[in-house]
């Protein structure tokens, strides 16, 4: 016959057995919801008043202790910012049975003595290694907290996977403190749970954040700790850009172009905004372009500046270009906080460097009225380089330029759009191209391109493409040539009138190789077509020397459109004059 819990309470005060306690605690967590029971037996056994917060707010103080933080001063952070609201972008919330502090990497950022009073704190982290520390004290009952923390690729609520302790010792706020010895957080009942104590409009209705503390009837402060990582996956894997260097919170372009040239390893910020760092009167660069019809339509031009030996078959007429080109030494993170930082008419130029980070910028407006007048990215002989969450759209040439001998790259989350009323059709001509060069994409969304997004070309390219989604393609999409090779897999194609391309060289090299691995790849609106070949290419292709886990095809298509670009899912729009 199965015994009711509080009659398992009874024999556990007979009995003393430990074991049935810790199991009837577990059920006594798990209904959590109902009205408190009797307190239960044996002087003072646990009940669900523990966790109750019926009536007013208790009078309560910060968890006290130094190990808790008591005597700290709030600390300003640029990583902490002022300008937007609970679920309007990245941060952090959070409320507790009663008071908390919260640290960031060692640094306290927040604190509420108001009891059960919930909190949003705006808040970015940098690529590497972040830790969020909290300690909680209860004026009565057991101490509990409840925490969601929106990130730009996801979001992620408390739970076991939170270290606790009761007595912590040392620097436990701080990055490198090893938490090893301490417990797991127990689950107390879900967000709602709790009247009283549960948060209304600072969480979102759909956080999957449980409320965390020690075993019912603990008293006293309790310090909370969680490890959070943001690292690439791919080629670019291992890539650590300035790691370890103060932060600098950067706003002109002379200190951008001096710190980010530099040879020290920096971590360069730039806080939500709008930089517009273009060339302005004698700056502004006089040119000469090549006016051409395009081919579908016939009453537009467009324009061209001449390379190579190229020549113009009309006369050449006037036109300006004003944009900046950001050069980078090696060991360097550049990031924009918030929901990102935009900066209108600026190349990024990586060339012969290694172990760069860019993260949540977005890149427009560069010369968009003519062609070959710069790109967004462009790699050279470069090498640990990730390029995450950025916006991509506006730009004279190509969205990312990756030339041979560039290696150990990855683009994660990034937007590519290209829509430009003054290209031919409208739409951005070749996006991406990689040339004898090693690069991942995932996660990424090309849109309103016509081709090469990307093209893979030469015998030393090697592209693996996941988990992307390729939408309003007027050509082809993802392309293979001159004995380049392509690894396509869990990816989506939209309104494209070709998925993938397979082609030759002009100087009779070789195919291109381009395997879409079978069954996980979704084509929509009659996206199935593939040129250079007879149905879904199923070359020899490279194995990817790294760890992986790509998600399906049709979980991927919500995350990237929710999630690529600068900004996530709080993407601003680009601000134009």
């Amino acid at each position: 016959m199965r015994l009711s819990c509080r009659t398992w309470l009874l024999r556990v005060a007979a009995l003393s057995a430990l074991a049935w306690a810790l199991s009837c605690e577990d059920q006594l967590i798990q209904t959590a919801t109902r009205p408190a029971e009797s307190a239960g037996v044996g002087g003072g056994s646990p009940s669900l008043s523990e966790l109750a917060c019926d009536g007013e707010p208790p009078a309560a103080e910060l968890p006290p202790g130094a190990a808790f933080g008591e005597g700290e001063e709030l600390a300003s952070s640029p990583l902490v910012g002022t300008i937007y609201g609970a679920q309007e972008g990245p941060g952090l919330s959070i409320t507790a049975r009663d008071t908390f502090r919260v640290h960031v990497n060692g640094v306290l950022i927040a604190a509420s003595e108001s009891a059960r009073a919930p909190l949003f704190v705006p808040l970015s982290l940098l690529p590497g290694e972040n830790v969020i520390a909290v300690s909680v004290h209860a004026a009565t009952g057991t101490p509990a907290a409840l925490l969601h923390l929106d990130e730009l690729e996801r979001s992620h609520g408390s739970g076991s996977d939170w270290k606790l302790s009761t007595a912590p010792e040392g620097d436990w706020t701080a990055l490198g403190y090893d938490d090893s010895s301490w417990a797991a957080a127990r689950e107390l009942g879900s967000a709602g749970d709790l009247p009283g104590c549960d948060p209304e409009a600072a969480f979102p209705s759909s956080t999957a954040a449980r409320w965390i503390g020690p075993a019912l009837g603990t008293r006293g402060p309790i310090a909370l700790r969680k490890v959070i990582r943001i690292e690439p996956i791919g080629f670019g894997e291992g890539t650590t850009g300035g790691a370890g260097a103060k932060p600098v919170l950067v706003s002109s372009w002379t200190e951008l172009e001096s710190l980010a040239r530099s040879d020290e390893p920096a971590v360069l910020l730039l806080a939500e905004g709008v930089y517009d760092f273009r060339r302005q009167g004698s700056e502004v660069q006089d040119i000469e372009v090549c006016p051409s019809t395009c081919s579908e339509e016939p009453e537009k031009t467009f324009y061209e500046v001449l390379t190579g030996d190229a020549t113009c078959e009309r006369p050449l007429v006037g036109a300006t270009r004003n944009h900046r080109v950001l050069q980078f030494g090696s060991n360097k993170t550049l990031v924009g906080l918030g929901r990102g930082a935009a900066l209108p008419g600026v190349n990024m130029d990586l060339n012969a460097i290694e172990n760069v980070i860019i993260r949540n910028l977005a890149l427009y407006d560069l010369n968009p009225n003519v062609h070959e007048a710069g790109d967004a990215f462009t790699l050279t002989q470069a090498s640990r380089v990730w390029i995450d969450h950025t916006t991509v759209q506006r730009i004279s040439d190509a969205f990312a330029d990756v030339h041979s001998g560039t290696s150990g790259v990855t683009f994660s989350y990034g937007h590519f759009d290209g829509r430009n009323e003054a290209e031919c059709g409208g739409r951005e001509r070749w996006a991406c191209t990689i040339t004898d060069a090693e690069v991942t994409m995932h996660h990424c969304r090309f849109d309103e391109v016509r081709a090469r997004a990307p093209l893979a070309t030469g015998s030393r390219a090697r592209a693996h493409l996941f988990n992307n989604v390729f939408s309003n393609i007027s050509d082809w999409a993802v392309g293979a040539a001159c004995e380049g090779q392509v690894r396509l897999e869990a990816s989506v194609f939209e309104n494209a009138d070709a998925a993938t391309r397979r082609s030759d060289c002009s100087d009779a090299t070789g195919r291109g190789l381009l395997l879409a691995v079978p069954d996980s790849n979704l084509y929509r609106d009659e996206s199935d077509v593939h040129l250079g070949g007879n149905g879904e290419p199923a070359d020899d292709v490279f194995e990817p020397p790294y760890d992986y886990a790509p998600e399906r095809a049709s979980d991927a298509l919500p995350q990237v459109i929710s999630r690529a670009g600068a900004g996530g899912p709080w993407a601003l729009p680009l601000a134009r004059e």
